[in-house]
């Protein structure tokens, strides 16, 4: 497929799809140009010259083909361009919906996909940002991986460098000023005007939109965050024990009987700061068997993670906890049933505050699985109910770089696995560097990947390694 590129810029300047003058926008600033190209849709062959150069775009990029691959346009005018390009590429396609159904499905991404599936944005122009990014965040939350952004036009006021710098890979087919000048030089407009144009985008850079930047957490160090007034003491003891072990490795040790609990626990125990359990899935646990886990956990400064998701109403997960917290430095909850089950949670804790060490919970806002049921409302709710109750929350369980704002939350995130991407069960599994550097992970969960390994010790120490270089990464790029 060839395209004429130049005739693509006079055709739509043929037909007023690009507009010189003085032009209000959305925002109230006064723009000397206009783009309107929601008029191709009226112009089928223009359409079609727009679409092809984007299908090129996408086939040429060899990158595109390492998973599954989906389009996803931006509402609205992205979108007939989106659909005519699935045709073209045989690319299936997603459709992020503005506000979330409240009937039926209830969706806000509608289409066939699977969690972890590469979903590749299409827009029509950018300027700040900000609508490309509500629709990347939609789809990471629901499991999806945005492995690139195609724009038809940049109008150069420092959208895309603000989207690289939030990780993403974005490319725009063309930007103003090449428009100007091509317009220029086949007469279609006057020295005046080009000028005026090139000194407007000079002069009006825009600061980012709320959210287009990385959130300020992962831009901080442990320490600087560890230091914080209001992080709370047991977020303040992981913080601590990732630094003196560089690590930020929690490795889940998910095995059916006591004896290989323990066996995991003690050839992983120099590599991590968290060991996740779930001791009720396990046969034959005694006294003695989380005895030797805490004395584990005492030799080799880790923290013990019991994953019991309790959920229930705030009296009956008290009763639960009870029979945790003299054992699991960490346990974790949804917060479907609402903040009083935190309450119910801090008041053991509050109980027993002379006779133990720090203790806290986890909040589940988002999951890896393919299928679950999370809404962006639910995620917003979990999040106001961790910043009420501080104190004892550690961090959130989530997926998206922007859920957590406070940097005096960890977000921890589940879902590593160097060798596989997923099971049959729908979990899927990411890179260190997705996790770390694109999903905005703390601190990163590991399970099969190493507990599955032939030399589990070995295997934890690797992934040791690439998350804590990660991170230093993360933080020397801020």
């Amino acid at each position: 497929m060839t395209v004429d590129r130049r005739s693509i810029i006079t055709n739509l300047f043929d037909i007023n799809a690009l507009k010189f003058g003085t032009f209000q926008l959305k925002s109230g600033e006064l723009s000397k140009y206009y783009l309107d190209l929601r008029l191709i849709v009226s112009y089928p062959k223009i359409l079609k010259q727009v679409c092809t150069l984007v299908s090129t775009t996408i086939l040429k990029d060899d990158t595109n083909s390492k998973n599954q691959v989906r389009l996803c346009g931006v509402p609205y005018t992205a979108l007939p361009i989106a659909t005519l390009v699935s045709i073209d590429t045989n690319l299936p396609m997603l459709i992020r919906r503005k506000e979330q159904k409240t009937y039926g499905t209830k969706k806000l991404i509608d289409g066939e996909y699977s969690c972890g599936d590469d979903v590749i944005v299409i827009e029509d122009v950018i300027t700040s940002g900000a609508s490309i990014l509500e629709t990347v965040v939609d789809l990471e939350r629901s499991n999806l991986n945005v492995s690139n952004v195609i724009v038809l036009v940049d109008r150069q006021q420092g959208g895309m460098q603000r989207l690289s710098e939030r990780g993403l890979k974005i490319n725009s087919l063309f930007n103003i000023t090449e428009i100007v000048t091509i317009l220029k030089e086949e007469g279609k407009l006057s020295d005046a005007v080009y000028q005026s144009v090139l000194d407007y985008v000079i002069n009006n850079q825009i600061q980012p939109a709320k959210g287009c930047e990385k959130p300020l957490r992962t831009k901080l160090e442990f320490k600087e965050r560890a230091e914080l007034l209001e992080t709370s003491k047991i977020a303040q003891k992981i913080f601590k024990i990732s630094l003196e072990k560089k690590s930020n490795l929690c490795v889940a040790v998910d095995v059916d009987t006591a004896d290989k609990l323990l066996d995991i626990a003690e050839k992983v125990a120099p590599h991590i700061c968290i060991l996740k359990t779930h001791i009720d899935a396990i046969s034959g646990v005694t006294d003695a068997t989380i005895n030797d886990l805490q004395l584990l956990a005492k030799q080799y400064n880790f923290l013990i993670m019991e994953d019991r998701k309790m959920a229930d109403i705030g009296n009956t997960v008290k009763l639960q906890y009870k029979k945790l917290v003299n054992w699991a430095d960490l346990v974790t909850v949804h917060s479907v049933s609402g903040g009083m089950m935190l309450k119910g949670i801090q008041e053991v804790i509050n109980e027993n505050t002379d006779s133990l060490d720090s203790r806290g919970v986890f909040i589940v806002a988002e999951l890896s699985c393919n299928g679950n049921l999370i809404s962006e409302q639910y995620i917003k709710e979990t999040v106001k109910i961790a910043e009420e109750y501080k104190d004892i929350v550690a961090g959130l369980v989530c997926q998206s770089p922007d859920v957590i704002s406070s940097p005096s939350l960890l977000q921890l995130t589940p879902g590593v696995n160097i060798k596989n991407a997923n099971d049959n069960l729908g979990q899927q599994y990411q890179s260190p560097s997705d996790i770390i550097l694109t999903k905005g992970a703390d601190i990163a969960v590991v399970g099969r990947g190493i507990y599955q390994d032939d030399n589990p010790a070995e295997a934890a120490k690797l992934y040791k390694e690439s998350l804590w270089n990660t991170y230093l990464e993360r933080i020397s790029n801020s």
